[in-house]
């Protein structure tokens, strides 16, 4: 029995409410690495430790956020192909767009070694995780020249 026009689009509804709650608390993972991140600086900072210690731990944040950042790029991407078929209310199924396939799409989408470092690199690089990382190394920055003077 084929499924109908209905069972499909009802597939697709499941998936994109599923794959949207997962993409939001991705969202909230990555604020708390921030968070967690910006917490450790400021305390190491205020404790005059070295500031070779605070870079460091901004570096694996940094590293950690993008890594997480790549996981939830790859859910995106299903999303906005699973909202392209709810909008063409799923009458072109292509084999590689069927519902309930993130898994298989997940794994097919993923390059190995370089291309995966690549990938990460890449989110590393995006502006909404980038800057946040930069600014503390300026605040870095700014407690190491303030040592030299002080």
């Amino acid at each position: 029995m084929q499924p109908t026009h209905n069972d499909i689009r009802n597939a697709y509804q499941k998936e994109w409410i599923t794959l949207q709650n997962q993409y939001d608390s991705y969202e909230k993972v990555a604020v708390a690495i921030k968070l967690v991140g910006t917490g450790l600086v400021v305390a190491v900072l205020l404790l005059a430790a070295t500031e070779l210690l605070a870079v460091t731990i901004i570096l694996l944040f940094w590293v950690q956020e993008a890594i997480w950042k790549t996981f939830q790029g790859r859910i995106e991407t299903r999303l906005l192909e699973t909202e392209l078929m709810l909008a063409q209310n799923a009458e072109l199924m292509r084999p590689n767009t069927a519902p309930m396939q993130f898994n298989r799409h997940w794994l097919s989408s993923r390059p190995r070694g370089v291309g995966l470092l690549v990938e990460y690199a890449k989110s590393a690089l995006r502006p909404t995780v980038a800057m946040h990382y930069v600014l503390m190394f300026f605040v870095t920055l700014v407690f190491y020249c303030a040592a030299f003077k002080g």
